[in-house]
Formats: structure tokens, C-alpha cells, sequence
């Protein structure tokens, strides 16, 4: 049977939703990307008194002069026996086996977490766990699931990172064009509106719709994400409330790509 994983917005939220999720995955504070919240180790020990499974998520890529502290952060991170550890960066794969380090890792490179031939790969050498790319249609993941002995994450409910920079696309252009900050945090292009967020770690835009899969038949995934970010904290709780129940939400059914098969040519 599958769990339900959430991404949160604070910690109030975690409290809420106790009662209808399994597992919180938290953006780790200046080391995680994509996300409007993160959390400080110490916010996390206090979800953890929750006694819901905990995957904290690290997907930056790591520079040479952050490794001592990354190392530092997991040898933390050890001590509070947690679920796993949700990886970008490779460099967290070597640390754990140089440090001996026992927390489970899920593997997570967004646009290359697409087949089972890598999620056995990355099984082999002991990542138990993968959390597979949104690009991928229902078909492509269920082939994944048939064919591998890793744990799946699955995104099933809410807006989706397309792109990320490391430069501050937002703060520049404001700058250059003496703009009014509150008034920019959207795209629009071509009759379409991306929201747009700007950290001390660069600019993500997210996608035009909020991904609602919730009616899809998952139940072969072991953990189906919901992910808060953007939305109003009540209307996610009703979300995840009514899941439970096996009730349809208000938004708008919206499955991505789970059934438009993404083919590239060169011409």
C-alpha cells in the first residue's frame, strides 16, 4: 500500500496534516533548491516529535568549499535517525561511505531519474530508495516499478519545478529596470502564467498548472508526493483530507506528462 509523502510549508502545517500522511520531506536550509521553504536542523527535530518517517533533501549541486560543511550537516543528520536523505549531489553517496554513515539515501536527479536500468544502478551500490522524474509518463512508471526492487517516490499533487539557475534572474531584472519587487513573481508567456521564485541559491520557475494525479491508480508506488509549496496551507490539508477519503479535491484534474510521451528529432 502506498504513503503519502508531503512537502510542507512551516512547521504549523506539519501539524495539521499529521493525520492524513506518512512521511514529511523537508528542504534542508541552504542546501536545497526548488523550494519556497526550507527547514534548519533544529525545525526538523521538532517534526520529528511528530513520529511521521522524515526525508530530509539535499539537491544542490555541492562546491568543493562546501564540502566540510556537508560533511558536518550529515554526521548531524546521522544522530537523528531518520528515513533518508534525499540526494542531488554524488558527493553525498562518497561521504556516506567514507564516513560509514547509515542513513538511508534516496537518489533524486530530477530529469535523470527516468528508467530502471540507472534506479538499478544506483540500488546496486546500496540507494535503496528513488525518487523518479516528473517528465516520465504513468506508463514509463509503471515499467520502472516492474522492473526494479528500489522504493519509488512519485509527485502526484502540485506545481512542478521546470527550470533552475544559479543566477538571480529576478533581482537582476528588477535591478536593471528600477522595478517594484512585489509586483514580479510570475512569467507570462504566451497566454500562460509560471510562478517564479528567487533565493540566495538562484531563480526556479515552476509550472503553469498545479499537478493533480491524485485519481490515478499509484497504489504500486511506495510514496506518492504532495507538495505544498505555493498553496494556501488550508487548501492543501483539504487536499490531502480528501485523499484520504477517497474524495475528489477542487482543483482541476491536471496529470502533466503522465500521458503525453515527450519525443525529441533531429532534423
Amino acid at each position: 500500500m502506498s504513503k503519502v509523502a508531503a512537502i510542507i510549508n512551516n512547521i504549523d502545517e506539519a501539524k495539521n496534516i499529521q493525520n492524513y500522511i506518512n512521511a514529511y520531506l523537508l528542504p534542508l536550509k541552504d542546501l536545497s533548491i526548488n523550494y519556497i521553504h526550507t527547514f534548519s536542523l533544529e525545525e526538523i527535530i521538532e517534526i520529528k516529535k511528530l513520529n511521521k518517517e522524515i526525508f530530509i533533501i539535499i539537491n544542490k549541486n555541492i562546491h568543493n568549499d562546501e564540502l566540510d560543511n556537508l560533511e558536518k550537516t550529515l554526521k548531524a543528520i546521522e544522530k537523528l535517525n531518520i528515513n533518508g536523505i534525499i540526494f542531488y549531489d554524488i558527493a553525498l553517496v562518497n561521504l556516506k561511505q567514507k564516513l560509514n554513515l547509515k542513513t538511508p539515501l534516496v537518489w533524486n536527479q530530477e530529469h535523470l531519474t527516468t528508467n530502471y536500468g540507472t534506479v538499478n544502478y544506483w540500488y546496486n551500490k546500496g540507494i535503496e530508495y528513488a525518487y523518479l522524474s516528473s517528465e516520465l509518463t504513468k506508463r514509463e512508471i509503471d515499467e520502472i516499478k516492474n522492473n526494479t526492487k528500489a522504493k519509488l517516490f512519485v509527485n502526484i499533487f502540485g506545481y512542478i519545478p521546470m527550470f533552475t539557475s544559479r543566477r538571480h534572474l529576478v533581482k537582476n531584472y528588477l535591478e536593471t529596470f528600477n522595478l517594484d519587487s512585489k509586483q514580479n513573481n510570475t512569467i507570462k508567456k504566451e497566454g500562460k502564467t509560471y510562478p517564479i521564485n528567487d533565493t540566495n541559491l538562484g531563480t526556479t520557475v515552476y509550472s503553469d498548472y498545479i499537478l493533480n494525479a491524485v485519481n490515478l491508480d499509484f497504489s504500486n508506488i511506495d510514496y506518492l508526493v504532495f507538495n505544498s509549496n505555493l498553496i494556501d496551507n488550508k487548501d492543501f490539508e483539504e487536499v490531502l483530507k480528501d485523499f484520504k477519503e477517497n474524495k475528489e479535491n477542487k482543483f482541476l484534474k491536471e496529470t502533466g506528462f503522465l500521458y503525453k510521451e515527450t519525443i525529441y528529432k533531429v532534423k
